[in-house]
């Protein structure tokens, strides 16, 4: 019985001997490769990328076949942070759905902190939290019997020493599973959410309010949404309006066509309202964006030229009335390139709260080194409004900070809506 212990204890030692032989001998550092293809195509210049580029070929020494590819992801974008440029970031396959499909495993809450207080702000449809009667001005008293509180992330460029241990996330009632207090009004109740896959409405939308008002919510330039139907539908929705308030609050951007489209109903004729430059393409030569949503069309004059022209497009009607538009600290990207454009050449007012600053052209490659479906965003391309401003690292520039009232909100009166509205 002994003999037959111990030879069955070395069967099982010598089957995993070899399969961590296997693993070492088979296994492929996804590092250096990432370190090298960020080094040339980033935007910036050899001399600010060199420091860079050897700190990220040293994270690689601490990377083995066991670390966890979700680690490694996330030491991948601290080391990319010390470079403090926006549309630089490692995403995995989930994330990639969550952003071009617009799917994602959530609860279906937007809230915010609005006087302490963790407010709904935006129930999806089809969500876990429509479907348990959650609304707008709700708020959030604790979750797991933990009471929320404001988190600041922590930037500064610090990475983790640890490429095997995993890192506390922040608090997020977008995903976060389990029993919800909710106060709403003077009454509280609970409800248990469980996160699903959820697709996300992304339309554009056109409210009516008074007689000659509107808002115009836009949630993103996703380019599925800015075709020649539901722009002429659009187009026909403004023609008989005074006021429009253009919604931009947590708009991520998107295809910058389709932003060029959207600014063609507000802008009567083809302007340039802002370039893209690659400072670090040698040979200097100019085009005009075309009028095509297809993104590789798009990369396509990015990859041969030094400046990208952005223009609007020759439009048969054209809004003409006032123009206010909001923003907050979720706009980024195309969103901010709109928003500014309109105060430049509609002088509509911007109102909310300052902007996120990352105007950049990110292009998508594939890291298939770190695992299937895990794409890198890398920013090849600054960009400049029509009156040279570089909204990167500095946001739109707004005419006016706004702030929520609670007792509005929870009466599910939109505060910044209201003040764009009077």
């Amino acid at each position: 019985m002994t003999r037959i212990f111990f030879a069955i204890l070395l069967a099982l030692g010598c089957a995993y001997a070899a399969y961590h032989f296997t693993l070492q001998k088979g296994f492929v550092n996804p590092y250096p490769a990432f370190c090298d293809l960020v080094s040339q195509k980033i935007f910036l210049d050899d001399a600010k990328i060199k420091n860079w580029k050897k700190t990220c070929h040293r994270r690689s020494r601490l990377v083995t076949p066991y670390s966890p590819k979700k680690i490694i992801i996330k030491d991948m974008n601290n080391v990319l942070a010390l470079l403090k440029v926006s549309h630089l970031e490692v995403y995995d396959s989930k994330e990639v759905a969550s952003i071009w499909r617009g799917e994602s495993l959530e609860t279906g809450i937007e809230s915010q902190f609005v006087d302490g207080e963790l407010v709904i702000f935006k129930v999806h449809p089809n969500s876990p939290a429509e479907d348990l009667g959650l609304r707008r001005g709700d708020i959030i008293q604790t979750i797991n019997a933990e009471q929320p509180n404001p988190w600041e992330a922590q930037t500064g460029g610090d990475i983790i020493q640890t490429i095997n241990a995993e890192q506390p996330n922040p608090w997020e009632a977008q995903t976060e599973q389990g029993s919800y207090l909710i106060l709403r009004k003077d009454k509280e109740f609970s409800v248990k959410i469980k996160p699903r896959a959820i697709i996300r409405s992304e339309e554009i939308t056109l409210e009516a309010k008074e007689p000659g008002q509107a808002v115009l919510k836009v949630p993103s330039f996703r380019a599925a949404f800015f075709v020649d139907e539901e722009m002429q539908k659009l187009e026909a929705g403004l023609l008989s309006l005074k006021r429009v308030v253009v919604d931009l609050r947590g708009n991520a951007g998107g295809n910058f066509v389709a932003g060029l489209r959207f600014l063609s109903l507000f802008i009567c004729k083809p302007e340039l309202v802002g370039t893209l430059e690659r400072p670090r393409v040698a040979v200097k030569s100019a085009a005009e964006l075309p009028n095509d949503l297809d993104d590789q069309a798009q990369l396509a004059v990015l990859d041969t030229h030094s400046e990208v022209l952005l223009k609007t497009y020759a439009q048969k009607n054209c809004y003409s009335g006032e123009v206010r538009v909001l923003v907050d600290g979720k706009s980024s990207s195309v969103a901010e390139m709109v928003a500014q454009a309109l105060k430049e050449f509609k002088k509509a007012p911007l109102l909310g709260s300052p902007s996120r600053g990352q105007l950049l052209v990110g292009v998508w490659y594939p890291l298939d080194e770190v695992a299937q479906g895990v794409q890198i965003s890398i920013p090849e391309a600054v960009y400049l409004s029509h009156k040279k401003y570089r909204i990167e690292g500095q946001g739109v520039e707004l005419d006016r900070v706004l702030y929520y009232h609670l007792p509005e909100m929870q009466a599910g009166i939109d505060s910044w809506e209201k003040k764009a509205l009077d």
